[in-house]
């Protein structure tokens, strides 16, 4: 007669829940210290009951919680060093690979303000992969200044300075290298808070790069007044509960 610790090992042979995939990131890895050198990819592991226990003790901010658990789950790389818009696709591979490729969640038309359920295929959502000359850092003109400056994309080490508008506005000299020649932080500093708008939109939309990665914008028609709407798909805490 078999003992029981042999009947539970049987009964688990077949289950792969800690089985890791390899990912190619839309970054395509560029800019990043992979663990194995020889191999530049992201491996996510789908979520286990422990990583859902340890995210319930989590009494912080979404992306605190969302951070953790991509600590948790994501190998061969330091996901500090993430660029935002891999910190993106991560969620979303994880999500797919631990609950399936379909996502549900409540939203609010934006047209007659009545709650209604948001259908989504994961991997229906468009990806954009970053181009050949892809770098770490954007070099470009200021269009009023009409100075070069070098600035750094943001990582998600750098969440912390972006989150608030009034943080972001007063931490914005941290992400540029250099303006012209000068490389001095304080220097850099006080240009910036006299720098027009358009140069600081400028500078904004090179620190996201959200041209790159996933799309996370989706149709969603209202059952209630069946106006199409075009909406962020929701991504939070609540993203990774199979319910």
């Amino acid at each position: 007669m078999e003992n029981k610790e042999d009947i539970i090992k049987d009964l688990l042979k077949d289950l792969k829940e800690d089985e890791a995939i390899k990912v190619e990131l839309p970054s395509r890895g560029v800019g990043y210290n992979f663990e194995n050198s020889d191999d530049p990819f992201a491996y996510v592991r789908p979520m286990t009951f422990e990583d859902e226990k340890v995210l319930s003790k989590i009494k912080k901010s979404n992306f605190d919680i969302v951070n953790t658990l991509l600590e948790r789950c994501v190998s061969n790389l330091d996901i500090k060093e993430l660029y935002v818009f891999d910190k993106l696709f991560l969620i979303l591979k994880l999500r797919e690979i631990s609950y399936g490729d379909s996502y549900e969640s409540t939203v609010v038309c934006p047209s007659c303000s009545v709650e209604g359920k948001l259908k989504v295929k994961i991997d229906d959502l468009k990806v954009n992969n970053v181009p050949d000359d892809f770098t770490s850092n954007v070099v470009m003109n200021l269009p009023k200044l009409g100075k070069e400056v070098e600035v750094s994309r943001v990582k998600i080490k750098d969440e912390r300075y972006t989150q608030d508008p009034d943080i972001l506005e007063n931490s914005l000299w941290r992400f540029i290298k250099r303006i012209d020649t000068v490389k001095d932080p304080s220097i850099i500093s006080a240009v910036v808070k006299k720098l027009p708008l358009v140069d600081i939109k400028t500078i904004l939309k090179a620190l996201g790069s959200q041209e790159y990665g996933v799309d996370p914008k989706v149709i969603y028609e209202c059952g209630n007044c069946q106006v199409e709407s075009i909406l962020n798909l929701p991504v939070d805490s609540n993203f990774f509960n199979v319910n």
